[in-house]
């Protein structure tokens, strides 16, 4: 399969994928993937956008500090999955701007870690 150039914007505001650059003032993450790449990067995407606000939580039980937690926690999880992805499929620029953010932590090296912390 062919891999085309998008840009990926993750703004909470804007979860999205695009095959055009937008404005600059539009943080966007330029990709190389293919048509399969982009679609599983969609779904992690809209996962994301679903739990960003979920009324249950402000309606059903405001005070709810628990909920909320593991609600931020859960986003937060999704979040990585879509910055490794993002590394994974990203152009050279790209994996330069996300290392200067943030070293991505790939299921890889989270495995190393697991595995030194229990000695194996």
């Amino acid at each position: 399969m062919t891999r085309e150039t998008y840009y990926v914007s993750v703004d909470m505001s804007i979860l999205s994928i695009s095959k055009t650059k937008t404005p600059e003032n539009v943080v966007q993450y330029e990709i190389r993937a293919t048509e399969q790449e982009k679609d599983e990067l969609y779904a992690l995407l809209d996962e994301v956008g679903d739990h960003d606000f979920e009324p249950q939580q402000v309606f059903g039980h405001p005070f709810d500090e628990r909920a909320s937690d593991a609600e931020k926690d859960q986003t937060q999880k999704e979040l990585r999955q879509v910055y490794e992805r993002i590394y994974q499929l990203g152009t050279e620029e790209t994996r330069k701007v996300l290392d200067n953010l943030r070293p991505v932590e790939t299921a890889e090296k989270r495995n190393e870690r697991s595995r030194s912390k229990d000695g194996f």
